[in-house]
């Protein structure tokens, strides 16, 4: 029984143990709870208040420009970038800043890249970026200036670098109108890009021009975003969500940059050369050949493709890269400096001259007026006296002449456009004019057939669409102007001068290019081409690819081509033994291989209006071959330079010629030059093997 008791006191001490060593860990648990959840309530809250959601942009790289062999025109670099916090710089004391800055200029400038303090003054009061940007102020600093910032950071707080992507030309000013510029998103476009598919911010670049401009989405990569929560203190603590940047698609063109850069050479060196004729006299005054500025153009008439385009003066695109000052753009756009950044192909308007007389030609086979029913057959002679007078004119100018009142005698449509005789058109243009059944604007109608008049549609932006003059455009224009006009009424002389791409008529290079491109590929107007596929950049795969398109199929029979065609051949290829009478670019092709490579053209001189001095003719010539299936044609026009045949058709054969014989040069990059240039003076600075072999035999013999 005692022992019955003693197990049960036992058992008892045991549990009472037991119970209370799970008091005493229950206790500080209690505690412990009632330590987090009542007295430290108050700070996870404002711990957890201090983390945020922010959402961090990734910039994606853009696309590169491949030429039609895929050589890469347009690459990207990285690009080390002086920022400024506005955030941290607002707590400098104003009276502070202006020392800051001058301190972060002279230190910029001392190493090589002239920063003015202005420069940073008006980066960081610009509206353009929100009180907690990091404004960018100074490009492509050096990354010892980099290293040298942070490691002195405290001399300017606020002040700090990153890294960007910018765009790098391997060719350097070569294709520079074509393929356009990147800039700073204007206040403008940052409006007008808010609902863009790939997002903008406030800094970003956008296409300002040519391929860059017109290609602008697919060459803009698409940012990346990364979802994260930070801390008060800009800690990342958690990665919500992250999508990568990707790269903007390739776009790939068809230029080819060889011939690109023979025409930006060979266009150069006509302008040159143009510039160097002497000095000529008339009764009115002095006349100079300045020869500024021009325009070639070079196209595939059997699809519209466009294989160079070049416009002088041209400017450097790398001036956009770390952002143009105001200074540096307003010479681009000086016409004091002939408009380095007109893009003189599609933006330039001239008078076509004689090269407009082939559709006139085509305007008087069409109607029948050069026909059974009309005034002339096609081969039927007018008699070309080199002056034409208006039958029944009264007053006013009633005598038109040709060039230099030169004479050529009987020609029929053929020699009319091989000698250009202006007499020969005056007839027809009068005879649109006067003869019953006939309409005046039929030569408008017909160049309107070939594109004249309104844009090519060409893949490229800000195209000019020239203009074609009609009986109700010069009453408008009276209207607006009456000063610049004797009167409000269209007259024959208005015609007459119409019908030779004179007076009011106006066009492209690009429009003359695509004209004649219909008129040899047998009747089919192309919008002309300079895209020719989006390239994926990781596999290099098609995204999408651009074919040709047809704006028109124009009537062209036989019986209408070929008398206008032989013609044109003329021009090159044709010259009288009885009486020495050539095609107009006779000389320009003599010994030309024809034989292998024929080639046929038209030449151009036209007249340039000025109320303050006389100025040169502006020289044109369309040139295209090998015929009977032409591959190019091509277009020159040269400002205040003189006779097309003189100076423009030289241009075109020493072009055509590389072509015919084959011995069109490669064109380098600026780094293979440089590889080039380095290679050739280590063979200049090292013997070579033959040089050290005579040089021992030499010692030898010496040595006997």
């Amino acid at each position: 029984m005692n022992r019955l008791r003693r197990l049960d006191r036992s058992r008892r001490l045991r549990l009472g143990i037991l119970g209370a060593v799970a008091i005493s860990l229950f206790i500080p648990l209690v505690a412990r709870l009632w330590y987090l959840q009542i007295i430290k309530e108050t700070e996870f809250i404002e711990r957890v208040q201090d983390n945020t959601t922010e959402e961090i942009i990734e910039r994606a790289p853009r696309g590169r420009i491949l030429d039609v062999n895929g050589r890469i025109l347009v690459d990207n670099r990285q690009s080390i970038v002086v920022t400024i916090d506005k955030e941290e710089m607002a707590t400098v004391r104003s009276s502070k800043l202006d020392d800051l800055f001058f301190d972060l200029a002279r230190e910029i400038s001392l190493s090589g890249q002239l920063t003015k303090v202005a420069q940073i003054e008006e980066a960081y009061v610009s509206e353009r970026y929100g009180p907690f940007a990091k404004v960018p102020v100074v490009s492509d600093i050096s990354k010892e200036l980099q290293v040298y910032l942070a490691e002195y950071s405290y001399k300017w707080p606020g002040v700090g670098t990153t890294v960007i992507t910018v765009r790098d030309y391997p060719y350097g000013t070569l294709a520079a109108h074509l393929l356009g510029y990147v800039g700073s998103l204007s206040e403008d476009e940052i409006g007008q890009v808010q609902s863009a598919e790939k997002t903008y911010l406030a800094n970003d670049e956008i296409g300002k021009a040519g391929i860059e401009l017109f290609y602008e989405n697919a060459l803009r990569g698409t940012p990346g975003r990364k979802t994260v929560i930070v801390d008060k203190f800009n800690n990342i603590l958690e990665v919500v969500e992250e999508i990568p940047a990707r790269a903007g698609s390739d776009v790939q063109l068809t230029i080819d940059i060889d011939l690109q850069a023979m025409a930006e050479q060979y266009l150069k060196d006509g302008l040159d050369i143009a510039r160097q004729q002497p000095t000529k006299f008339e009764e009115e005054g002095v006349i100079i050949y300045k020869a500024p500025a021009g325009a070639m153009v070079v196209l595939n008439p059997q699809d519209g493709t466009v294989i160079a385009m070049a416009s002088f003066p041209t400017y450097d695109p790398e001036l956009f890269v770390s952002g143009i000052s105001q200074d540096e753009f307003d010479d681009l756009i000086d016409p004091g400096n002939s408009l380095p950044l007109l893009n003189r192909v599609i933006q330039g308007t001239y008078p076509p001259g004689s090269t407009f007389k082939p559709f006139t030609a085509y305007a008087a086979l069409d109607t029948g007026l050069i026909g059974s029913r009309g005034i002339l057959g096609v081969n039927s002679m007018y008699l070309d006296e080199g002056i034409f007078t208006i039958p029944t004119c009264e007053g006013g100018t009633c005598e038109f002449q040709n060039a230099g009142a030169a004479a050529y005698g009987e020609v029929d449509l053929r020699l009319a456009l091989t000698y250009s005789s202006d007499t020969y058109f005056y007839n027809i243009a009068t005879h649109f004019d006067i003869l019953p059944g006939f309409d005046l604007e039929s030569p408008q109608v017909a160049a309107k057939y070939f594109g004249f008049g309104v844009p090519s549609g060409i893949t490229l932006a800000n195209e000019n669409g020239g203009r074609i003059p009609t009986p109700d455009s010069r009453r408008e224009a009276y209207r607006q102007n009456p000063e610049a006009f004797l009167t409000d009424k269209w007259l024959t002389g208005d015609t007459l001068n119409t019908s030779i791409g004179q007076g009011d008529v106006l066009a492209t290079p690009l429009q003359i290019a695509n004209a004649y491109a219909a008129l040899i590929n047998g009747g089919t107007l192309y919008a002309p081409n300079i895209g020719l596929r989006t390239v994926n950049p990781i596999s290099g795969e098609t995204e999408v690819q651009f074919g040709p398109r047809v704006t028109r199929e124009i009537y062209l029979p036989d019986a209408f081509t070929q008398p206008i065609i032989d013609g044109l051949a003329g021009v090159t290829t044709w010259r009288r033994t009885d009486n020495g009478l050539e095609g107009t670019a006779y000389s320009a092709f003599l010994n030309f291989p024809h034989e292998d490579w024929p080639v046929s053209g038209k030449t151009g001189t036209s007249e340039k209006q000025s109320l303050d001095a006389l100025i040169a003719d502006y020289a044109l010539f369309v040139g295209w071959g090998p015929n009977p299936d032409p591959e190019y044609v091509t277009v020159v026009i040269l400002e205040e330079a003189g006779f097309g045949g003189s100076v423009a058709a030289p241009i075109v054969r020493r072009y055509f010629e590389q072509i015919a014989y084959g011995i069109v040069p490669r064109f380098l990059s600026v780094a293979e030059a440089d590889e080039a240039a380095r290679q050739l003076a280590k063979e200049l600075e090292e013997p070579s093997v033959e040089v050290e072999a005579i040089a021992d035999s030499s010692s030898i013999g010496s040595g006997d």
